[in-house]
């Protein structure tokens, strides 16, 4: 093995090699001190470690607190889940309460935004159809709205994907 299997030699000391790539790491670090240097000091930090924890002891108490820790974040959790149902619940009330007092005003004024759109597509389409010097720009933004929109889209489509 010319170069070094640095990425190996973690795996190796917590053996975690097939044998195949054991023994390629042990025929390396006969023929390289970099790397046997390295795996002595993995070997040495991880009885540090050990040893560490093996000094660290838990408190009699231990189980009971985390018990009761998460027994009061059930508990916690449920009213949330109840508080989170009502909220909705307010908000289809408020839509509903605004809705029956100005019902009649949104509904005629969704009813002439509607009419005021399709009109102005109505008139612009005629205004386009009869004017051909305007036909190649109009063509000309459709696409490059489309590839915008097309671009966009996959961009989003990507990150929420990762």
């Amino acid at each position: 093995m010319s170069d070094h299997p640095t990425e190996w030699l973690s795996a190796y000391v917590d053996q975690e090699l097939d044998a195949a790539e054991r023994e390629q790491v042990e025929r390396h670090l006969e023929q390289c001190e970099s790397c046997l240097a390295t795996v002595t000091d993995l070997i040495e930090m991880q009885a540090q470690i050990a040893h560490f924890y093996r000094q660290v002891e838990a408190p009699e108490d231990l189980e009971q607190t985390i018990m009761k820790v998460l027994d009061t974040e059930s508990t916690s959790s449920t009213i949330t889940r109840a508080g989170s149902a009502v909220i909705p619940l307010f908000g289809v009330a408020a839509l509903i309460v605004l809705f029956s007092i100005y019902g009649s005003i949104l509904v005629k004024l969704f009813s002439f935004v509607l009419q005021l759109v399709i009109t102005a597509a109505y008139v612009m389409s005629h205004v386009i159809a009869s004017v051909p010097a305007l036909w190649i720009p109009v063509m000309g933004l459709a696409v490059g709205l489309t590839l915008i929109s097309g671009l966009s889209l996959r961009r989003i489509l990507r990150s929420s994907a990762q």
